[in-house]
């Protein structure tokens, strides 16, 4: 027996419809799915350029952060590392006084004036704990850090990108 055409092409164009709409979705249809998600990356993998979500929230003894893509929203880019001496760790007060000289002299020296004097601007660093140190961490992250959330990179002088 032979079905009438035009019953054939009603389930035809369903499926496609179907197909389609699931297509659209699947490829980021949705705004909200389509937007980079934060992934966890280790303090001691942080490197140069990297931005985080999490920089204002961060105390203490921090081993994560939350890494996005620098296009998305974010309060925090790391904007150099500092090279610590070779040796023993000298304790937490002479790594914490490089790291708050050091840093801020960088981020002034680094970024531009205009983006130096941004209110929303500061910055904060990662720093090697006595265990961390024995671990072979002989470094300080400088990561700028801005009190609202924010899209792009750090303006950096001509020769600091």
């Amino acid at each position: 027996m032979e079905l009438p055409s035009k019953l054939v092409l009603i389930p035809v164009a369903v499926v496609v419809i179907v197909l389609v709409v699931l297509i659209a979705l699947l490829a980021g249809g949705d705004d909200d799915a389509s937007k980079a998600k934060a992934v966890a990356i280790g303090a001691k993998e942080l490197r140069v350029g990297n931005c985080i979500t999490d920089a204002n929230s961060t105390r203490g003894d921090v081993r994560t952060f939350d890494a996005i893509d620098c296009a998305q929203p974010h309060n925090g880019e790391v904007f150099t590392i500092i090279p610590l001496w070779d040796g023993a760790y000298r304790g937490k007060q002479a790594v914490t006084a490089k790291g708050q000289r050091g840093c801020r002299a960088r981020l002034q020296r680094q970024a531009t004036a205009k983006a130096f004097r941004d209110k929303q601007l500061g910055f904060k660093f990662v720093y090697p704990t006595k265990q961390s140190w024995a671990q072979g961490d002989h470094e300080v992250t400088c990561l700028a850090t801005y009190t609202k959330p924010r899209t792009g990179k750090l303006q950096q002088r001509q020769g600091f990108q």
